[in-house]
């Protein structure tokens, strides 16, 4: 078992859920409501549901790595893809002006490091 893991997917899992619940009041439905065009729309709404749906893949791979004890490349993986999004939204807040304005990026960071610090302590 490794609990690094473990806690890097109840992480994951946790910004699956603020993606899928708060996200959608905070984000979707308000800029779903300013798309007229439908394929806009559309394009827009599927992009929403494979962000939540990659998240929850990654946060069950990471759950199912920690429990069995395993270390696998997926850990490795989603360690990246998480860094890479902590590293978008901090830009993002920064050029917003303040570094909290998208907080998101400190989830996605600690996911990464949680993942990371198992995979190398494995």
């Amino acid at each position: 078992m490794n609990l690094w893991f473990i806690a890097s997917g109840l992480l994951a899992a946790l910004c699956t859920a603020g993606h899928a619940m708060a996200g959608r009041g905070m984000f979707f439905r308000p800029i779903q409501l300013r798309l007229t065009d439908a394929l806009q729309s559309s394009v827009f709404t599927g992009m929403w549901h494979l962000i939540t749906v990659h998240f929850a893949l990654s946060s069950l791979a990471l759950l199912v790595c920690g429990i069995r004890g395993r270390l696998d490349l997926a850990v490795w993986l989603i360690a990246a893809q998480f860094a890479g999004y902590a590293v978008i939204y901090l830009v993002l807040s920064l050029r917003l002006g303040n570094i909290g304005t998208l907080f998101q990026w400190t989830l996605f960071a600690a996911v990464a490091v949680l993942a990371g610090m198992g995979a190398l302590l494995s």
